[in-house]
């Protein structure tokens, strides 16, 4: 186990070149390699005359309306990599600098001039968005690919610069990335135990541990402290509620809703999205099994959130359901206030979509915005007063949206896919100069580019190429408070990144068609992959600048936070 900040792994290469200076007069471009030995690496010189290039894989194909598929090579090498984002593409502009990975390595290249970087970037970047999109790069093609409102946005060689921050903190002094982040072991399990599947984070006095076959165990918060185990245990099994005919059966939840004050949960199972479990906390027991219909047709939901980020906390009984192409609210209580004793679950409102939405996941801020990622890579951005069309949407950055995440007060939303996290901010000026939200009102071309926040290409290696998992902001409920950290998991890793930070950063690097990207983040490394990492609820992490994460493998669980 161990943590190491990222910041500036990559200026080891601006070492060995300045060393090369001193003696040879650069004229060509520059191949290094990242090479590791045990824990360590450096980088290398590998070759003073590169010659990359990129060429067509169908282009000797004889089938009719054929497309294009492009590679890039490196000529005095074995290097050869497919133009994707599983590429790892980032471009520094400061030092002329593109790193990627390639069969398993890591390489970088460095260009004689600014003007030979440019001209290879965007070249590079028009075969990628073709790859990608599927149209040529041009102002018709990105205007199909991106949307108009993103069309002179990315992929044109004029976006190659730095950026400017997307916000200014003031306070962003006071919460600066530590060297070493405090972490103790909450538990440790025997490896013959059942394994621990994920994390359900509770504002109040506990938080659970869902392990496989739908077993729990409890935690307990504390101030300060991260969570200890209470030593309870209970396991919830479908088919047992008052009334069910349905035969017992074990299962792992596929979602976990705490609601009601924490007092209830609601969950989804894997084997009938059609189906609903509502369970009583206190009781260890699931109660009522509802059917999800409408104009009494079954239908399948394969997740829920609460209709706010506080909705846990309250008495609400209402929530919100998504499948690929649905988004409906949904009520456990009758038309006359009371717990339905129907096995169905209150229809309120939504919209089933024709085709074409493949919706992935959501989330919800303060106010009831909703946010939802896309199998395609969009995020959609709906107002809390209608969830039949998005006011604002991003477009695909060539990976599908796995989890997304809000803050409270619907300033900033973050997405996550196997190799970025996206972080949008929402608010914006119209043409008038009012100040404007993108939940409420279409943003288009007005507001700040997003950010990607991506690993080093030497630390995608090191972490075998795992994919970014359940991005999170840290976690508040009240107004006049700010979240501070942004944390995923990737394989035996967490990473954490300073929320403040990224919003004040400029960057000279660029990935994925000249997207800001930020590479500045602390890794925390495990001995067994990292299922889930959660925050604790600020009124757990009394000083706002520690993170207070709660980090669970499979057989052990940690707390993480603190200088």
């Amino acid at each position: 186990m161990g943590q190491e900040q990222s910041t500036s792994a990559l200026e080891a290469v601006d070492a060995v070149q300045n060393e090369l200076d001193q003696n040879v007069s650069p004229a060509g471009i520059k191949l290094y390699k990242y090479v590791t030995a045990g824990s360590l690496g450096k980088w290398e010189l590998s070759s003073s005359a590169a010659k990359p290039h990129f060429y067509d894989a169908l282009e000797d194909s004889s089938s009719a309306g054929k497309k294009s598929d492009w590679f890039m090579v490196v000529d005095a090498s074995d290097i050869e990599v497919h133009l994707d984002q599983s590429a790892g593409l980032i471009m520094d502009v400061t030092q002329r600098r593109l790193t990627f990975n390639a069969d398993g390595q890591v390489w970088a290249m460095r260009f004689p001039d600014v003007e030979t970087f440019k001209s290879f970037g965007a070249e590079m970047n028009s075969k990628l968005f073709y790859n990608t999109y599927g149209y040529e790069n041009t102002d018709a093609g990105r205007a199909k690919g991106l949307g108009a409102d993103y069309a002179d946005r990315m992929f044109n060689i004029e976006g190659i610069q730095v950026v400017q921050p997307m916000d200014v903190d003031p306070e962003r002094d006071d919460f600066a990335t530590p060297e070493k982040i405090k972490e103790k072991s909450a538990r440790q399990d025997d490896p013959q135990d059942d394994p621990i599947m994920g994390v359900v984070m509770g504002a109040n006095d506990n938080s659970y541990l869902l392990k496989s076959g739908g077993k729990f165990d409890v935690l307990r918060n504390v101030v300060g402290s991260g969570v200890e185990d209470k030593c309870i245990s209970f396991t919830l099994t479908p088919g047992t509620s008052k009334g069910s005919s349905r035969t017992p059966s074990m299962f792992t939840p596929s979602r976990v809703l705490l609601a009601q004050g924490e007092r209830k949960m609601n969950l989804l199972t894997p084997d009938n999205p059609n189906l609903l479990h509502h369970a009583d906390v206190e009781t260890g027991q699931i109660v009522s099994t509802f059917s999800f219909q409408k104009d009494r047709v079954e239908i399948p939901i394969k997740d829920i959130t609460h209709d706010s980020k506080t909705g846990q906390m309250e008495e609400t009984s209402t929530f919100l359901g998504l499948d690929n192409n649905r988004l409906c609210r949904w009520d456990l209580r009758d038309a006359k206030g009371k717990v339905a004793e129907s096995p169905v679950v209150n229809y309120q409102e939504g919209k089933d979509y024709s085709r074409g939405t493949n919706f992935n996941c959501m989330a919800t801020s303060g106010d009831g915005f909703v946010v939802i990622g896309s199998q395609d890579g969009q995020v959609r951005l709906y107002s809390n007063t209608s969830l039949t069309m998005a006011k604002t949407s991003i477009p695909s950055m060539g990976s599908p949206i796995t989890s997304v995440d809000v803050t409270y007060d619907g300033k900033w939303v973050v997405a996550t896919s196997d190799h970025y996290l996206m972080v949008v901010k929402t608010t914006y000026q119209s043409d008038k100069g009012a100040a404007c939200n993108a939940f409420t009102s279409r943003m288009g071309g007005r507001g700040s580019m997003p950010r990607l926040l991506r690993l080093k290409p030497e630390d995608q290696a090191r972490v075998g190429n795992k994919p970014l998992q359940k991005g999170k902001f840290s976690w508040i409920t009240e107004s006049g408070q700010n979240e501070r950290w942004i944390v995923a998991s990737c394989g035996k890793y967490s990473v954490i990144w300073n929320f403040s930070k990224v919003k004040g950063s400029t960057t000279g690097e660029m990935s994925f068609g000249n997207m800001p990207t930020l590479t500045d983040y602390i890794l925390t490394a495990k001995e067994e992959e990292v299922v889930d990492s959660a925050f604790q609820h600020r009124r757990y992490a009394p000083e706002a600048a520690d993170a207070s994460i709660v980090v669970a493998t499979q057989h052990s669980l940690f707390n993480v936070g603190g200088a």
